[in-house]
């Protein structure tokens, strides 16, 4: 069965020229100086449709007013059509102000009637519109049903849907409002009155088309719709009303294109992790370059909501170098939007969701340059067997997203976490003769995970070294290490022990083989 929904945008004239208005704010919309809509604060003042703008003035002398705009009503509704595209495919444009959905196949995605409601409610918000929204089975009916004013206005079965407009009055349909005079004056005053007037004699006296649009609100006519398209690449505009100088305000405008992308991106079937925003500030004398803002996230998306963390982050960071008159947010880089998994198991892959968007806000909260992500490199020297790299760039290696759990910022400069040593043996160099002792095997535990960058040289008395004045007894050891001959540092001959202090805290330390004086360095730190 199929299922509609209507909604019908009574003050769209007023989310247009008065953005964020509330019941209390005294502000009208003239055409050709006179009241077209006005607010309900200035309605109790006496203003009213038809008022002339003098008298409008004269009533409620601190009111706005602004002028009609028929162009932005027209590309208001369009940008709220394309974030709607999230939620169905089948968006059409109705009477001028209301947007028809047809949702039945969207009822199982978005796990019910309620739950599509009130994500659509959350999507008129961001897109600053004011709307009633009706529900019925039929798509003429649903309208008529979101321009009641009171009433019941959702209804999933057919004969609740006659019930409810058999009462209504017939002027409710578009069609019947030439005819007003006419029907009140034969004694028809409700819809089921109307549909039981002879069909033939009601034709000839008004319109076929009255009969048409009855029948399609009781859902017993076909309906058919010119559905809206999406354009074939995104790059949406929004110009302000008046300067924003705070984030705060370019969020909220930011999101209503993010929401607008969240639709475009369903109706393509496609998905994206970059997006880039374009700020344009004052033009003149005074004028600046635009301030450009690049969100990254670590796995393709189509989810507005999947966005608004890593803005947030970015803008808590971002300074203004001048007001903001005009806002632009495009896409350039696409991919096929990844199918949704519907085994019973999650894969492996969807685990790390979580840990992705954590890695997101880390690098929009401290930049791409400050989240490291280690790649592992055939190098026996601990300091040289990690390759820190921006864990952006590592993003398309799935090997590497599987070891996301090593990653650290530059939080703590001091130390840098260290992966296991290539050799925990001798070093590339082979032994001077067949009879040399190997050194003893370490365990792979006995490994520190926090490495000193760059090795603490330590001072040595009695020729036992010392950390923090306090002397470090050797408890294991030595194990030798020898390479690096072909780095510009130069050959390394290096012998580890593991150490502990009277508390029983252990170290990491090495001795120079070919070093004279103090050759003792502290490398690592056990927890």
């Amino acid at each position: 069965m199929p299922l509609w929904i209507s909604l019908y945008l009574p003050t769209h004239s007023l989310d247009i020229s008065f953005p964020n208005w509330s019941a209390d704010t005294m502000a009208a919309v003239l055409d050709k100086g006179r009241v077209l809509l006005c607010t309900p604060a200035a309605a109790a003042k006496g203003v009213r449709p038809g008022t002339s703008a003098d008298t409008a003035r004269g009533l409620v002398p601190n009111i706005q007013l602004a002028c009609d705009a028929p162009h932005a009503r027209f590309r208001h509704l369009h940008d709220t059509a394309l974030s709607l595209l999230q939620y169905t495919p089948n968006v059409s444009f109705f009477e001028g102000q209301a947007i028809l959905l047809e949702v039945s196949a969207s009822l199982s995605l978005f796990r019910g009637p309620r739950t599509l409601c009130h994500r659509i409610h959350a999507t008129l918000r961001n897109q600053g519109a004011h709307a009633r929204l009706g529900m019925a089975p039929s798509a003429v009916g649903a309208w008529v049903l979101s321009c009641q004013p009171s009433g019941r206005r959702r209804i999933l079965a057919t004969h609740q849907l006659a019930q409810r407009l058999d009462a209504l009055p017939p002027q409710v349909l578009p069609a019947a409002q030439p005819y007003s005079d006419w029907l009140e004056g034969i004694g028809c005053r409700t819809l089921k009155q109307l549909r039981a007037l002879p069909r033939k004699a009601l034709q000839q006296r008004s319109s076929p088309l009255l009969l048409q649009q009855a029948d399609a609100a009781y859902g017993q006519a076909p309906e058919i719709f010119n559905w809206f398209e999406a354009p074939p690449t995104f790059s949406q505009v929004c110009e302000m009303t008046e300067r924003i100088e705070h984030c705060n305000g370019i969020q909220a405008v930011v999101m209503r294109l993010i929401e607008q992308l969240g639709g475009w991106l369903q109706a393509r079937q496609l998905s994206t992790r970059s997006l880039d925003i374009c700020l344009h500030h004052e033009k003149g004398r005074h004028a600046r370059p635009p301030t450009q803002v690049a969100l990254h996230v670590s796995e393709n998306t189509w989810q507005p909501h999947d966005f608004l963390p890593v803005l947030r982050e970015r803008l808590q960071v971002l300074t203004l170098p001048a007001p903001v008159i005009t806002i632009r947010l495009s896409v350039t880089q696409t991919a096929t939007r990844p199918t949704h998994s519907g085994t019973l198991f999650p894969e492996p892959a969807q685990w790390l969701h979580q840990e992705r968007r954590l890695l997101d806000l880390l690098r929009a909260r401290l930049g791409d340059q400050n989240v490291l992500d280690s790649q592992p490199v055939a190098d026996y020297r601990p300091e040289h067997a990690n390759l820190w790299r921006p864990d952006h760039d590592s993003q398309t290696d799935s090997a590497m997203l599987s070891k996301k759990s090593a990653s650290r910022t530059r939080s703590r400069p001091a130390v840098k976490p260290h992966t296991a040593v290539a050799s925990t043996t001798t070093g590339t160099a082979k032994p001077r003769t067949a009879k040399t002792t190997m050194p003893p095997r370490l365990a792979m535990h006995s490994r520190p995970f926090w490495l000193l960058d760059p090795s603490q040289p330590l001072t040595v008395v009695a020729n036992r070294p010392l950390y923090n004045g306090k002397s470090l007894y050797l408890i294991h050891g030595p194990e030798r290490l020898e390479s690096g001959w072909w780095s510009p540092t130069g050959h390394e001959r290096r012998d580890y022990f593991i150490a502990r202090d009277a508390n029983g805290a252990r170290y990491w330390l090495y001795r120079q083989r070919e070093s004279q004086g103090a050759g003792w360095f502290l490398q690592g730190l056990f927890g």
